[in-house]
């Protein structure tokens, strides 16, 4: 794993203005933003601790606290607890919530190339809870299907999808690890899904979803719920997701 060298912060110490009105934490996070948009630290590059960056620069450790604060919020760097202050990985933007479209189809839009792992993928009797998403008896059953969805190593999804089974005979076993799931409801079992509703949540890591996601419990997570429609209007998948808060935003491009 890159350190960032000691003289390359040195570099940040030439450059401070202790008489300029703006303050020195905004100098420092100032000149550590454009090494890091310039790609002088690249991705995943640890930063030297608070009390060497403060010693090195000649400023308080709070000083330092507050500029890497500022680049924490702003998605540039991420804080991992007992490991140290590393350059974010660069995040990814899609167009994800005006259309119907799964985050596998938007990924190949954009032409990035990523993995799907199929964690669990069984029949089961509907819980209650999915029951009633889907508008199933209490003895009706469900594929459970959990994936994690990677790009470039890293888990960016984690997707819990519960697909009415009378409806897709088999799907228990079929290989969803090429293949989208609606590529599959389509392809397969003549099931287009029509219409969808989201609703997206801002939400901290369970422990669960951080071992999914290969994050800290209580990170930040961005939650989806989604329900999806055939052309008759039944609800036929029912899905959690979650999505890394720190390598994804989503974007979405509206007409009145």
């Amino acid at each position: 794993m890159e350190r960032i060298a000691p003289a390359t912060v040195d570099d940040v110490t030439r450059q401070l203005d202790r008489a300029a009105p703006e303050p020195l934490h905004d100098q420092i996070s100032s000149a550590f933003r454009k090494f890091i948009v310039s790609g002088r630290w690249p991705p995943h590059t640890r930063l030297p601790s608070e009390p060497e960056l403060a010693s090195t620069l000649n400023v308080a450790r709070g000083t330092v606290r507050r500029a890497i604060r500022t680049l924490t919020e702003d998605g540039l760097l991420i804080q991992h607890q007992g490991r140290g202050t590393f350059v974010s990985p660069p995040q990814l933007s899609q167009t994800f919530a005006q259309e119907i479209i799964s985050s596998a189809e938007a990924l190949d839009r954009e032409g990035i190339r990523y993995e799907t792992s199929v964690l669990d993928q069984t029949l089961e009797t509907a819980s209650d809870r999915i029951a009633t998403q889907l508008q199933l008896g209490s003895n009706d059953r469900v594929v459970a299907i959990r994936r994690v969805r990677s790009v470039d190593g890293a888990p960016m999804y984690a997707l819990d999808n519960y697909v009415v089974a009378h409806r897709c005979p088999g799907l228990e076993a079929t290989d969803l690890t090429t293949r989208p799931l609606f590529t599959v409801l389509e392809e397969d079992y003549h099931v287009v899904v029509d219409g969808i509703q989201r609703t997206f949540q801002a939400q901290i890591a369970t422990p669960v979803v951080g071992e999914l996601l290969r994050i800290e419990p209580g990170s930040p997570v961005l939650y989806l719920e989604q329900v999806s429609y055939d052309e008759a209007s039944r609800p036929i998948e029912y899905s959690d997701v979650w999505i890394r808060g720190d390598r994804l935003r989503l974007s979405a491009w509206l007409r009145r």
